[in-house]
């Protein structure tokens, strides 16, 4: 990856995860609202494509959500 420029913002992985919670997840519960996702069935729908690379970064976010999902992390 490149060097951030002046006119370019740089974002961290943490700003990534922030910035994905705080736009899918409300997303999920406006469905769920609607009737239109069962948040648990999508929860178990993630954790089986999770796989055995529980250590990646992009494993532990769906791990996160999957938590958020079935209602532990509210």
């Amino acid at each position: 990856m490149s060097a951030p420029t002046e006119d370019a913002p740089a974002f961290s992985g943490e700003d990534i995860v922030r910035l994905f919670a705080a736009t899918y997840l409300p997303l999920c519960r406006t469905l769920e609202e609607a009737g239109a996702l069962d948040p648990k069935a999508l929860s178990r729908d993630i954790a089986a494509r999770i796989g055995p690379d529980h250590d990646e970064p992009w494993a532990m976010l769906a791990a996160a959500l999957c938590k958020v999902l079935d209602g532990e992390g509210q």
